[in-house]
């Protein structure tokens, strides 16, 4: 009753769009949702984004659920979902891949569920990783374990999207650290990241986890820019 009349008021806004959310509409309205340009489902990687690590980062496989680029729907999701702690996003997010890729061999064959860590003085003044909620839903879905505390990221750094493309592939080498032991040899690890532009954050994310013996690593992202 309270919340009805809450929305009287102040009624539910897409994301996608600002406008006004119809009746079980949820996040965003029909129109948005019926135009995310969504990543194509193969059986094996997505080419278009494991050219962006070959010979740079050794991947079993790689996929992402949506394209990103400057003025579209995905844009503004991930935008709510990383700076306007409208984190149910990524639970919607995190649906909508397990609507897609139920029995893909991409995570049916996964041992644990990684994500690109903040560092610890970024995530307190965001108050969140905008990853936690989409990563722990995919792991209830898909019956994965998560580890958010697999990866440490060693060096604080302003948000990506006020770099240019060189700035962000001048990322330290070491970047990031790996916390593991010997019972994590051979698992197959599945990093996951919002978006990927140059992929210079993955590809040290993921030679870190590599350091662990005989593990094999997959990728996957929210978004993936063109």
């Amino acid at each position: 009753m309270r919340q009805g009349f809450f929305n009287l008021i102040f009624p539910p806004l897409c994301y996608g769009c600002n406008e006004i959310l119809m009746h079980r509409e949820i996040y965003i309205c029909t129109y948005c949702l019926h135009h995310l340009e969504r990543v194509p489902i193969s059986e094996n990687a997505f080419p278009e984004l494991l050219r962006r690590f070959y010979g740079k980062l050794k991947i079993k496989n790689a996929s992402a659920l949506l394209f990103y680029e400057d003025g579209s729907i995905a844009k503004q999701l991930i935008h709510h979902l990383k700076y306007k702690n409208q984190q149910e996003i990524g639970i919607f997010l995190a649906e909508m891949v397990y609507e897609r890729s139920t029995n893909h061999r991409l995570f049916n064959t996964v041992d644990e569920i990684v994500s690109i860590p903040l560092h610890p003085k970024k995530q307190k003044e965001r108050g969140y990783n905008q990853l936690d909620f989409f990563c722990q839903k995919l792991s209830e879905l898909f019956n994965i374990p998560y580890n958010g505390e697999r990866l440490k990221k060693n060096f604080y750094s302003k948000s990506q999207t006020k770099k240019s493309l060189f700035s962000r592939s001048e990322i330290h080498q070491d970047m990031f650290t790996v916390n593991f032991d010997n019972t994590d040899s051979g698992k197959h690890f599945l990093l996951i990241d919002d978006v990927v532009t140059t992929g210079s954050t993955i590809e040290k994310a993921g030679n870190e986890l590599l350091k662990i013996e005989n593990v094999q690593l997959s990728i996957f992202t929210i978004a993936c820019a063109r």
